[in-house]
């Protein structure tokens, strides 16, 4: 390894608060940066972005790079691409870790790209050994996992939600924290961001959610989905779907979760009316506990699910949700989950 640092680039929330997967990234490269004898760092782009950089500077690291630029206030590919180039030939870092999201799906191939350097995405781990650095990653829809070495430098790797502790803050040493000054302009920009609408179900809500309650084609219609809603409410969670009823118009294409929409790792998954289809499966493969309900006893979601109810959704979410209304009456719940 070179003496650069394996560096975090730290993805920020609406209100610059630090997104939940890269704190997973600030553990994990923590990790790296021991096992190879090297430092960690840390990058944060934006535009007023002092307070984010003072709380990344709370953890575990030895510098803190910031790129404070008015173009950089909402994420716009060429703009961002070009300001981290030009941070990357000052500190010129070892390694590259993102969390797997939707900017770093766009970015990283192209940082990858300019930097003639290799990229793992999606990676659940890694190895460390005699032969080098390795990442682990799912494939074939989640079925095996692969172990991909890594040569050259930097390497890059973006890193799924919920694969790593989190980090937490340290009280260790004064952390370094270095302004990086950038140069943008929009010449020659092909791509520039004219709008910008949040909804209520952002992809990063579901996929940070610790309880997901998903239906399939077989809730049948909107109006069906608002059991899952009364479900994951009182659980403190989100509701996701499969495909179908989102290219149906059921519910948003937001929430969608598999191989085409998002990944998620949650505590608990209750899959509803979720036939189980292989593309499904990859983006949720990775929940701790799968909780299944669907009227026909082969589908395929079974083979996968801790626990399965045969039934009608209609039958048995009501009595879900009765079931924990009244756990709760008795007082032996904590929190918002029973």
């Amino acid at each position: 390894m070179s003496e650069g640092a394996v560096t975090v680039l730290v993805e920020l929330t609406e209100e610059k608060g630090i997104e939940p997967v890269s704190r997973e990234c600030l553990a994990m490269a923590g990790k790296i940066a021991g096992a190879c004898g090297t430092k960690l760092a840390a990058v944060v782009m934006g535009n007023a972005i002092g307070d984010a950089a003072g709380e990344v500077s709370r953890y575990d690291i030895d510098t803190v790079y910031t790129l404070d630029h008015p173009l950089l206030e909402c994420y716009e590919s060429e703009l961002y691409e070009a300001a981290f180039l030009q941070f990357y030939t000052i500190a010129r870092p070892c390694g590259i870790l993102m969390g797997h999201t939707l900017l770093s799906i766009d970015l990283a191939p192209r940082i990858a790209f300019a930097l003639g350097t290799s990229l793992v995405t999606d990676c659940t781990g890694f190895e460390y050994g005699a032969e080098g650095l390795c990442f682990i990653k799912p494939v074939y829809s989640g079925n095996i996992y692969a172990s991909l070495l890594i040569r050259g430098e930097p390497f890059m790797a973006t890193i799924r939600l919920k694969s790593e502790e989190p980090a937490l803050p340290s009280q260790k040493r004064h952390v370094e924290i270095v302004r990086v000054p950038v140069e943008l302009d929009r010449t020659g920009a092909a791509i520039e961001v004219l709008e910008r609408v949040v909804g209520e179900n952002r992809g990063a809500d579901l996929q940070s959610a610790d309880i997901v309650v998903a239906g399939g084609r077989g809730i049948g219609s909107a109006e069906g989905f608002e059991l899952l809603k009364n479900l994951a409410g009182m659980l403190g969670g989100a509701v996701g779907a499969s495909r179908p009823p989102c290219d149906l118009g059921w519910v948003s294409p937001a929430i969608q979760v598999g191989q085409t929409g998002g990944i998620v790792s949650p505590s608990v998954y209750i899959a509803v009316g979720i036939s189980g289809s292989m593309q499904h499966i990859a983006g949720m493969a990775g929940a701790k506990t799968v909780v299944a309900v669907n009227k026909d006893p082969a589908a395929t979601i079974f083979k996968i699910a801790d626990y399965g109810v045969v039934g009608d959704f209609r039958e048995v979410m009501p009595a879900f949700t009765g079931a924990i209304r009244d756990r709760r009456k008795g007082g032996t719940t904590q929190g918002n989950r029973t």
